[in-house]
């Protein structure tokens, strides 16, 4: 049995007369069905049976772009709007899946609301791997941490130290997931998925955490707690590429993240990753005619093949 997972951040997927963060941030009705075709052109390259997306502001517009692409299953969180215009200041996270999705009796002491996004959690059963706990997340970008209302104002030292104020917060959103992660595994042994658009190299501040061996004294929970890096666990000589170029520096955002189920070293091992791939094209070949309206992310995927006969 193969499971084939994708992660892409779609780059304010909001449709018109809706805009993303700024008033006249409004696609027009031909640059919106560009949109559209280009994430169905994705869907369709990619087959993946289950994908996390980050920015999402239009979910039912997406979930009808998925349905036709045959996921059936879908769901998102919510975005935030202005109370006074039609404006989205913070974008929403969803998950399509070709399974049935079960957002019930899952463990919910993660505090989302300390989160820049708030989380996505799911729960999904695939023949092969049984139970699957999936984390959609989209970690709070480098950009100073300003007041909206205020920043244009901001002095150099200002913008300084809400860059800092940045940071802070991802590694605390980095704490929080590996946090909820240990308590549910604490109670239930199940393999973990992680979508994710981090904003940041895994091996910066406290995001590495995600990885960190406990001591040959923890318990048993604990001893099974640290998460892999996708690529990390399939084997290939290719070279990495990035997900996210900005000007011509290429930086590696948007990961994929397994739990021990998936690592050779685990005593339960579900399954291998068998295949990794970075879509690109749109970034490293654009044409303007089709990709103008495509994401300024890579979308990652990963191929599963399970153990079970």
């Amino acid at each position: 049995m193969q499971l084939t997972l994708m992660t892409l951040n779609l780059l304010n997927f909001v449709a018109p007369p809706n805009a993303a963060y700024e008033i006249d941030n409004i696609l027009s009705a031909q640059q919106w069905q560009k949109k559209q075709d280009w994430i169905a052109q994705t869907l369709s390259d990619a087959k993946a049976d289950v994908i996390g997306f980050q920015e999402v502001f239009s979910a039912a517009e997406l979930a009808s772009v998925c349905a036709e692409q045959g996921y059936g299953h879908f769901i998102s969180t919510l975005p935030e709007q202005t109370s006074d215009s039609h404006v989205f200041i913070k974008p929403g996270l969803a998950l399509a899946s070709k399974y049935p999705l079960d957002t019930k009796s899952l463990h919910d002491d993660l505090a989302a609301h300390l989160f820049s996004r708030e989380p996505l959690i799911a729960q999904v059963s695939v023949p092969g791997f049984g139970a699957l706990r999936l984390y959609v997340v989209h970690l709070k970008s480098k950009r100073a941490l300003l007041d909206r209302d205020t920043a244009a104002q901001a002095s150099e030292l200002e913008h300084y130290m809400g860059r800092w104020a940045s940071d802070q917060l991802r590694s605390q959103e980095m704490s929080l997931l590996m946090q909820d992660i240990l308590l549910q595994r604490q109670q239930v042994k199940q393999g973990v998925v992680v979508f994710g658009d981090f904003n940041d190299d895994l091996s910066q501040g406290a995001l590495p955490l995600a990885f960190a061996t406990p001591s040959p004294k923890a318990i048993d929970s604990e001893n099974t707690w640290s998460m892999h890096d996708s690529y990390s666990l399939f084997a290939t000589t290719d070279e990495r590429r990035p997900t996210h170029y900005y000007g011509v520096h290429g930086r590696i955002l948007d990961y994929i993240l397994l739990s021990g189920e998936f690592a050779s070293n685990y005593g339960q091992q579900i399954g291998l990753v068998t295949g990794y791939e970075c879509l690109d094209h749109h970034l490293t070949h654009a044409d303007f005619a089709e990709h103008s309206q495509a994401s300024d992310h890579a979308a990652v995927v990963v191929k599963l093949t399970s153990l079970c006969r």
